[in-house]
């Protein structure tokens, strides 16, 4: 199994996701109080440094409250 890396304001229920839906055990927060715009390219530079999958998407939602974490 491989990693996810992914950005969210909520990333605890997403790491929960990916968990129950592709078995992942474990996970870390890289980042938070990011803006949109920053949390998009640091899971785009994370990924691409790590080789995790990583699927950028999701609402817009203003101000710096996106975080970017990993599961692997």
């Amino acid at each position: 199994m491989a990693c996810r890396v992914g950005s969210s304001t909520n990333p605890q229920e997403r790491i929960d996701h990916w968990k129950r839906a592709e078995g992942y055990t474990q996970s870390r927060i890289l980042a938070s109080g990011l803006t949109y715009e920053q949390a998009q390219k640091a899971e785009r530079q994370e990924a691409a440094a790590s080789g995790c999958t990583a699927s950028g998407g999701g609402a817009r939602v203003p101000g710096a409250v996106w975080s970017v974490y990993m599961v692997w």
